[in-house]
């Protein structure tokens, strides 16, 4: 599906176009092969980087083709959803920015909320005619969500927290482990992100003027901050993860003495009854209250027994 956008002076934000024009937004979402077929003619986009765009598997890079003059972007950009148990699930996702010499291009597989932001007007000054600045407005509003995202995992983190801390259930567990492998997943995303913004930093290839290049540190602190966040909040879950981990340990060991404990005093009547059960003369045993001395025997030793591992914590 190919949603094409340009800006309309007249009342100050996009309108949507129905065909390709020179300085529109084209926001490509897991466009067929007709549709290909038309960006590569009508939008002047190499296939190479349609292909590279619809890859989920791509990682954050930037690229240039000479021949068509054609920039591309592939950024991560995080998401999130359900799982099977509705839990929530983070994840990052490559996002292609394909700047050429008429159109702005952005493919993914599926719709983004963060690019309904765009196509909805709620990002102001979005103007796809100036095509690098309107690209870096883009990978400002991805970076800038890794932070939401970051600070609804820590929300998230800090609610089960609450939750094992009254009673350790494996559902709370299995959501903290899905919290953690979403943050591996921003961190590392994270990095290879700042990648790419160092390169273009460093040299350039988008020609960015001075007012652009602010921008672009702005991203670049943005991006900082969200390493920084992401690491705070991975290392706080290891401790949680390693201290529960620690509490069930000691919880299961406290268990275990608590049954052996039990299971020896208990066998103190068993072995009780056994002596006088075999066929040999043992004292008391041709009275008639001999039941009763077996019982009292029991009793005795059961509580001396029992005192001498309350004595020593055993329970």
């Amino acid at each position: 599906m190919l949603a094409i956008y340009k800006f309309d002076d007249t009342v100050g934000k996009l309108k949507t176009q129905g065909k390709i024009a020179p300085g529109v937004w084209i926001n490509a979402v897991a466009p067929n092969e007709t549709e290909r077929a038309e960006l590569i003619r009508k939008a002047h986009v190499p296939e190479s980087f349609l292909l590279y765009g619809m890859d989920p598997d791509e990682g954050a890079r930037y690229e240039y083709e000479p021949d068509d003059d054609a920039h591309l972007l592939i950024f991560d950009m995080p998401v999130a959803g359900l799982d099977k148990r509705q839990r929530m699930t983070y994840k990052t996702v490559p996002l292609a920015i394909i700047i050429t010499k008429t159109a702005l291009i952005t493919i993914d597989m599926q719709p983004q909320p963060l690019l309904a932001l765009f196509a909805e007007n709620r990002v102001s000054g979005f103007d796809p005619a100036k095509r690098t600045q309107a690209a870096l407005m883009l990978l400002y509003q991805v970076t800038a969500a890794y932070l939401s995202y970051l600070r609804d995992i820590n929300k998230a983190r800090e609610a089960l927290e609450n939750k094992l801390q009254n009673n350790l259930k494996n559902e709370e567990l299995y959501a903290l482990m899905g919290i953690q492998r979403g943050l591996v997943y921003f961190m590392m995303s994270i990095k290879t992100d700042r990648n790419v913004l160092d390169q273009l930093r460093r040299t350039n290839p988008l020609r960015l003027d001075e007012d652009d290049m602010d921008l672009l540190d702005d991203i670049i602190i943005e991006n900082q901050q969200g390493s920084e966040m992401a690491q705070i909040s991975n290392s706080i879950l290891n401790e949680t993860s390693d201290t529960y981990s620690s509490i069930i340990n000691n919880n299961m060991n406290g268990v275990m003495k608590f049954l052996t404990s039990y299971s020896i005093i208990l066998t103190i009547p068993t072995l009780v009854f056994s002596f006088y059960g075999m066929n040999v003369e043992l004292p008391w045993a041709n009275m008639h209250i001999s039941w009763l001395i077996t019982i009292i025997i029991s009793v005795v030793i059961g509580v001396l027994l029992g005192f001498q591992f309350w004595r020593k914590k055993y329970f």
